[in-house]
């Protein structure tokens, strides 16, 4: 196993490169959670968004390679992000990472598996980047089926864990 966080990692002609931990938006997206900070902590966030994005930006413009990207935590504002809880304070809300949805809108990578939403798990194009939630915990297993000549995708399953 090895670290991908913030790296850019080769293997069989495949570049794959890692994001963080990110649980939510870098950025506050909403109003109630905007409220929430103090005018410290969110200039410190801002910081913190824009050093990590241009950390990450790095990493994507030198490579050749098709690119399998993997934040923790899916893009923001997609089928895969959304809370469907309406027990929720947030729920209809949006929670995906920032960072991961314009890392993603401006590269292009051949895909994007993410995992933090446990909510849903499945696909979504953003371009033509196909974003997979893998999130579902020990419930779904996700195979993803790569040509190995081509480096594109051949299929992605998803189908319930029935062991264990």
């Amino acid at each position: 196993m090895r670290d991908v966080n913030f790296k850019r990692r080769t293997l069989d002609g495949i570049d794959f490169i890692g994001y963080g931990v990110v649980s939510g938006p870098e950025i506050p997206k909403y109003k109630d959670d905007k409220e929430m900070l103090t005018k410290k902590e969110l200039k410190h966030g801002l910081r913190e968004y824009k050093t990590s994005k241009k950390r990450l930006s790095k990493l994507f413009q030198f490579t050749k390679n098709p690119i399998i990207f993997m934040p923790h935590n899916v893009p923001f504002n997609t089928k895969l992000d959304k809370i469907v809880n309406k027990n929720s304070p947030v729920n209809g809300k949006h929670y995906g990472s920032v960072i991961a949805r314009e890392i993603v809108e401006k590269y292009q990578p051949l895909l994007c598996i993410g995992g933090h939403m446990h909510e849903h798990f499945g696909k979504q194009k953003i371009g033509k980047t196909t974003v997979i939630n893998a999130g579902f915990g020990s419930k779904v297993n996700t195979l993803i089926d790569l040509d190995e000549e081509t480096g594109k995708i051949r299929r992605i399953k998803f189908w319930p864990r029935t062991y264990g």
